[in-house]
């Protein structure tokens, strides 16, 4: 049977081939050529259709669904029942009974769960200043209803009120004293130096360490900074707070570029990027994505600018680089050369470390797809990581976690590359699967690195949440004006990220340092400046006689 010739005109150029293309096997009586390429056909569709849908899925998800990455025990047994098996020998609890004389040491097969229920009240904290107010019995409750004496105190009964007193604005009157001597006017005038740290400004240090905390730690834009400025009575354009913001990171300059120093100055660094959009005059757009890099070692964070994705950006803050470097599967790493276009590889493939997250993250995403066979990856992956978090909880050395690692870690990394080997065989390419068993092989060998010495993080995660604020702040400003407000953002990111690594009351710390630099601190003794030393002892600024100042 031939379709009407209407039909036949109807259909695109490349179905009328495939159509041709049948009618001559048909004629030719190859039946069983015919019958393979229409299947051919069929499974080309069908492969391209799942792929698809995956992805609509995936999109839907990313923009209305749960970013978190945990999936409870429950959930894994929900994804195992739809698989119709059991959870994968060993990954339920990944700690097996101690034998007599191997010396295994036992995990928590899951961490135990808070109560439900209503909890007591927290205590309020006890360095909060506290004033006492008496409330008195009304007046006429004051007399005894059935003799009419007066009633006595017998004491108090007390409860606590925890009340906000709005932060305020205080103008401070400098009045440098002049001294002249009345015997000798030839010697002219004496006056005392001003303590202003801004020549041609009014700002104190704290209202310059309160602009950028607001900015950098709560990520308010400066134009939502001189609103609530302006409920206080206090009238600042956003240009003028945008000034002062610059001056108060410019004067901290010099300590971001000692951390980044200590930073990329370490033997184990971890890295990381995102995206940040520059407003650039240039482009035709008038905007461009530049990129903020994120490095943390020696327990610091340091975010630099780069106005593009290219590996030479990173390339150049690591020339001096010869530790071991963490990340996801970024090609550039391997791009990044030494000196010239015919240097050496500054990070060689044995020096590089994978990320667990990141290859959790894309199980997970096809967990969530609906594909419940990613339910054995994401099992082993749970285990593994109830392993370390069992030896942070106990504060295991380097040494020990190795040891522990060696003991009950491998087997399960052994045991889930088993299984993504054997599946991904058979996926179909494109989808959430195929792409996390795919992303996972790319990635074994690096990530395997991470577990042959103690020092190492299996993951990337400690980088990631710092680039979280990056991307709160990003949400909220939108931009940077230009490259160089992108490197400023980069200065304020690595200050306030490294106090939080710390501890370290970021106003309190800005405050401080600010007063002490623009006062003429030693540059040669900045590591006292910096978040982790500040925030375990205290320092005094150097005296005016001090042979040290600048």
């Amino acid at each position: 049977m031939t379709l009407p010739r209407q039909s036949q005109a109807a259909l695109p150029a490349d179905l009328a081939d495939v159509r041709r293309k049948l009618e001559q096997l048909a004629a030719e009586q190859r039946v069983p050529e015919l019958i393979e390429l229409v299947l051919g056909l069929l499974i080309q569709l069908r492969d391209k259709n799942t792929a698809l849908s995956a992805k609509l899925a995936s999109a839907l998800r990313e923009l209305y669904g749960r970013k978190s990455q945990k999936l409870s025990t429950e959930q894994l047994m929900l994804l195992f029942g739809e698989l119709g098996a059991e959870a994968p020998q060993g990954t339920a609890d990944p700690s097996p009974s101690p034998q007599p004389g191997q010396g295994v040491v036992p995990q928590p097969s899951e961490p135990p769960k808070p109560p439900r229920g209503r909890g007591g009240r927290a205590p309020l904290p006890a360095h909060l200043p506290r004033e006492t107010r008496v409330v008195p019995v009304p007046e006429e409750e004051r007399t005894c209803p059935q003799c009419g004496a007066e009633k006595k105190c017998i004491g108090h009964r007390t409860s606590e009120v925890l009340e906000f007193v709005p932060a305020q604005f205080r103008v401070i009157e400098e009045q440098r004293e002049k001294l002249a001597c009345p015997r000798c006017p030839e010697q002219g005038v004496t006056t005392a130096d001003s303590e202003k740290v801004m020549d041609r400004g009014r700002p104190g240090p704290g209202l310059l360490a309160s602009i950028i905390v607001e900015k950098f730690e709560d990520s308010m834009p400066l134009y939502r900074q001189a609103q609530q400025y302006a409920r206080f009575g206090v009238s600042l354009s956003p240009s003028t707070l945008g000034d002062w913001s610059a001056f108060a990171l410019d004067v901290l300059a010099p300590v971001a570029e000692r951390i980044e120093e200590r930073v990329l100055g370490s033997c184990y660094l971890r890295a990381d990027d995102t995206g940040m959009r520059v407003l650039d005059r240039d482009h035709p757009a008038g905007v461009k994505r530049g990129h903020i890099w994120a490095f943390v070692g020696a327990d610091l964070v340091a975010f630099l600018y780069a106005p593009d994705w290219r590996a030479k950006h990173p390339a150049e803050l690591l020339q001096s680089f010869t530790g071991y470097l963490q990340g996801d599967g970024y090609a550039g790493y391997g791009a990044m050369l030494r000196g010239d276009d015919r240097g050496e590889a500054i990070v060689p493939e044995e020096r590089r470390l994978g990320c667990g997250m990141h290859i959790r993250a894309k199980f997970e995403k096809a967990a969530k797809g609906g594909d419940a066979r990613a339910a054995v990856a994401l099992s082993y992956f749970k285990a593994i990581y109830r392993i370390e978090a069992a030896c942070k909880d106990e504060a295991l050395s380097a040494e020990a976690r190795w040891t522990r690692r060696q003991e009950l870690s491998l087997a399960l990394v052994d045991e889930l590359y088993q299984w993504v080997h054997e599946l991904h065989l058979g996926l179909v390419p494109g989808t959430p699967l195929y792409v996390a068993t795919q992303y996972a092989i790319n990635q074994e060998a690096a990530w395997r690195r991470c577990f042959t010495e103690g020092r190492f993080e299996i993951d990337n995660g400690e980088v990631e949440r710092q680039l979280r604020r990056v991307a709160l702040g990003r949400k909220n400003y939108l931009f940077a004006g230009s490259d160089k407000g992108a490197q400023r953002l980069a200065i304020g990111y690595t200050i306030f990220g490294s106090c939080r690594m710390h501890g370290a009351n970021p106003l309190a710390w800005a405050t401080d340092v600010i007063g002490r630099l623009q006062a003429g601190w030693p540059r040669k003794r900045l590591d006292e400046l910096l978040p982790d030393a500040w925030a375990s002892s205290a320092r005094t600024a150097p005296t005016a006689g001090d042979p040290d100042a600048t």
